[in-house]
């Protein structure tokens, strides 16, 4: 191998330069996708459910405008409110506006009857005495009060509904130019289509912020670590071909990227450099300590001592992701074959690249300043061999308990899939939520279709029994049907007898009124509400939930009192929370697959690189306890296990292992040498335990960026791979050592490196 890449040093070189330029052209194909359908598989019962309700009645999204003024009733307020709903109406990704001045009441008038808004923006009042009469006649209709209008007066809701082919970009940009226009009123957003443009506009901010500070981080550890430019720069190349390659595969196939796809910089950051940092070490420790000085030589000698080593680290990294691709969100796949491909490469540039440009660069030249720490080293690393080789047992033990404290704490990992959930509690997202479901109706959509037909009275008392139940129901804040609009029109047609304000008993009168409505209401209102067959009706309702949880609940009474009603079939629910509620089962799914695969994996790899089964089950055994006490800390920090937290434990195992492969290799080359538990322990911390601290290190600070996240689940994903690489080094240098002390001798004597 060394032969074959010292001949054609030049060409291989020029080959990985050319493919990575290539790869940088495809890059700008990439686009951001923030919908939370986009993470959901099709096969999914709530997605089919949320295109039957879209086929069905034009669309199943909406967004909740407020708009709040302490002198809100006053004429100029309203006259600025009603420009307000104007505007909005103009919007091109705007098919309806629901509010005080669109959502109309009947009312005998000289002329007969006629359907006027509850304020007619071509009448609104043109005094103080007129203002405060219509907030009182406003407090004082269930279908307004703390619904489109707040309790106690001072601020007004509009519910958006989206057009089907809306750009939500374009969507809340042109809304935030209204808002941007009307500064005496203070405004919140709250939706679906405003947690999307969010999440864009962070998913941009947050990649830029990965990349540059985790390569800054790995910068900086490999300038402490190996002190020379080639040292960090090699490495730094690696990383950035990789991450180059990866996105421009992605871009190719043009791929979006989600959420769940913002882990792959940090992961190709943090891995990436593995390979390379070993093969370093290994080359300083040859040319410094062995003094070589034949090129040819000394990268052979790297190939043969680290060739089985790196491999399985390799192989076993790749795996855990590659075991991604079971999970039935596409997108998780899509992430685990995106980073294996990135580390494959950054692997063939460990295996070719690097020692190719090693041989075409002079060698490094020596210094004082190595040998000093050389001394220093090797002097720490005897102290630290005779301390874990004494007391071993109490080592093990230590390790049991945190396992043990941390298996306690599992149980208590709360699963949660709300998407609005993903934004810290200052975030604008989470604050137009509370404030909208505190003030009006509630942030939250469900749309639910109710196969009855409106044009009879016993689809009408169906639909009545239904609206009345949802009503009941403490987290629902409104509910929008044409059932008002028809117990309304009913009491009119008997002079306004409170006696009246019921559906229709006969079929005859449920036919009139129904026709009635449809002449007083827009083509686009009526759509939402009413299907083309007049065999479905559709149900607008406004939750206050918070929580996937309660929101679930709430879905899950809603259904079977639908069921009830009109029988099993044909109901159906859409709402994108709960898309993202079915979510988390699958997240529980995704993981437990992924991780047995990994685990399996790992185990049949390691064990068939060593040719010893006790190894494999030694390393396994330690990343168990590893995981486990991962998973504790989510459980005892209250951390959601979600899409993104989720693939922390296949991950953790993945990486986590490099160490305990690393170390285990040179403990039994150096027992294979002659030297003592305690003698090979020493050596194997004195000299790969640099690499492994260096990498480690490299991998601690590059997951750090993710802190800093706007997105609470790569916050705490970036929190679980810190304490996961953590306590993969302590236990790659401490437990792993007095584990192999502790075994008699007769396990592990066919082991050869």
């Amino acid at each position: 191998m060394a032969a074959f890449v010292y001949r054609f040093r030049y060409l291989i070189v020029a080959v990985f330069c050319i493919l990575t330029l290539c790869a940088a052209f495809f890059i700008p194909n990439l686009r951001f996708e923030g919908d939370i359908q986009a993470l959901a598989p099709n096969n999914v019962s709530s997605v089919g459910e949320f295109r039957r309700v879209n086929q069905l009645f034009g669309g199943a999204d909406s967004l909740a405008v407020s708009a709040q003024s302490k002198s809100l009733f006053t004429p100029e307020a309203l006259a600025e409110a009603a420009a307000i709903n104007k505007e909005l109406q103009s919007l091109p990704d705007v098919s309806d506006v629901v509010s005080v001045f669109t959502y109309v009441e009947p009312a005998n008038v000289e002329d007969g009857l006629s359907f006027i808004p509850y304020i007619d923006p071509d009448a609104l009042p043109s005094d103080q005495a007129s203002s405060e009469a219509l907030k009182s006649r406003l407090q004082g209709i269930k279908t307004v009060s703390g619904k489109l209008l707040s309790s106690d007066g001072d601020t007004l809701l509009y519910i958006i509904q989206t057009s089907p082919n809306v750009s939500q970009i374009r969507l809340i940009d042109n809304i935030k130019s209204i808002i941007a226009a009307h500064p005496d009123f203070a405004f919140e957003m709250a939706g679906t289509p405003f947690i999307d443009y969010q999440m864009v506009n962070y998913m941009r901010h947050d990649v830029v912020i990965l990349i540059v500070f985790g390569l800054l981080a790995v910068v900086l550890v490999l300038l402490v670590g190996f002190r020379s430019l080639r040292g960090v720069l090699l490495p730094l190349f690696t990383i950035g071909c990789s991450l180059i390659m990866t996105f421009g595969f992605m871009g190719l196939l043009h791929a979006k990227i989600t959420i769940v796809a913002l882990i792959i910089p940090v992961m190709l950051i943090a891995i990436c450099n593995n390979y390379a940092i070993h093969f370093l070490t290994r080359f300083y420790e040859d040319v410094f300590i062995n003094g070589m000085t034949d090129k040819v030589e000394i990268i052979d000698a790297s190939f043969r001592s680290l060739s089985k080593p790196v491999w399985l680290a390799f192989l076993t990294t790749v795996a855990s992701f590659i075991s991604f691709v079971t999970s039935p969100i596409p997108r998780i796949a899509e992430m685990g074959l995106f980073i294996a491909f990135g580390i494959t490469y950054a692997f063939a540039m460990t295996m070719f690249f690097i020692p190719a440009l090693l041989s075409i660069l002079p060698l490094p030249r020596k210094h004082r300043r190595y040998h000093a720490n050389e001394a220093l080293i090797t002097s720490m690393s005897k102290k630290a061999g005779g301390f874990i080789t004494r007391h071993k047992t109490a080592i093990l033990v230590v390790t049991l308990v945190i396992a043990a404290v941390g298996a306690f704490f599992i149980p208590h990992i709360i699963v949660d899939s709300e998407m609005a959930n993903y934004f810290n509690p200052n975030d604008p997202v989470r604050v137009g939520i509370d404030f909208i479901n505190k003030k009006v109706s509630g942030s939250q959509l469900i749309k639910v279709s109710l196969p009855v037909d409106p044009r009879t009275s016993e689809g009408l008392k169906k639909a009545n029994e239904f609206q009345e139940y949802a009503e009941s129901l403490g987290q629902v804040g409104s509910v929008f049907s044409i059932v008002d609009s028809i117990k309304s029109l009913n009491r009119v047609f008997h002079d306004d007898d409170p006696a009246f304000d019921v559906v229709p008993d006969n079929d005859e009168t449920a036919a009139q009124l129904l026709l009635l409505v449809e002449t007083s209401l827009s083509p686009e209102r009526l759509t939402q509400l009413v299907s083309e067959d007049y065999q479905n009706l559709c149900f607008n309702i406004q939750l206050k939930a918070g929580d996937s949880a309660t929101l679930q609940k709430t879905a899950d009474l809603l259904r079977t009192k639908a069921n009830e009603i009109v029988g099993t079939g044909g109901v159906s629910m859409a709402g994108v929370s709960l898309i993202a509620n079915q979510l988390n089962g699958l997240v529980i799914i995704s993981m437990l697959k992924s991780f047995v695969i990994a685990f399996t994996l790992v185990f049949v790899f390691v064990a068939f690189g060593f040719k010893n089964i006790p190894a494999g089950l030694a390393c396994a055994g330690i990343m168990i306890a590893i995981v486990t006490v991962v998973f504790g800390t989510m459980g005892l920090a209250k951390i959601e296990l979600s899409t993104a937290t989720t693939l922390v434990a296949s991950i953790t195992l993945g990486v986590g292992i490099d160490y305990l492969i690393h170390f285990s290799a040179r403990w039994f080359s150096e027992r294979n040498n002659g030297y003592d538990k305690k003698e090979a322990t020493s050596r194997a911390l004195g000299l790969t335990g640099r690499g492994i601290i260096i990498n480690a290190m490299a991998i601690i600070f590059a997951v750090i960026p993710p802190f800093f996240s706007q997105f609470r689940p790569i916050m705490y994903f970036g929190i679980l791979c810190f304490v996961s690489i953590l306590l993969s080094l302590i236990c790659g240098l401490v437990t792993m050592p007095a584990l192999l002390s502790i075994i008699p001798d007769k396990y592990f004597k066919k082991i050869k490196i």
